[in-house]
């Protein structure tokens, strides 16, 4: 069985903040619209790099995400 992750609950709250859909947001930062989803459901972890691209996308810190 694949591990599953915290969910990145404080990620969808900021980006239904700033009024982005999950596809809107994944456009800004070059990703599928589907890693979005895994990542708020905790399916997946982004790496450092896309921590870093969605932060500035919504305009908070890395840390705001976690």
């Amino acid at each position: 069985m694949k591990k599953k992750y915290e969910p990145m609950m404080r990620l969808k709250l900021k980006r239904v903040e700033k009024g982005l859909t999950q596809k809107e947001l994944a456009d800004i930062v070059g990703i599928g619209q589907g890693f979005i989803s895994d990542y708020e459901t905790g399916r997946y972890f982004p790496r450092k790099s896309t921590l870093d691209k969605l932060a500035e996308a919504l305009g908070c810190e890395v840390k705001d995400l976690l």
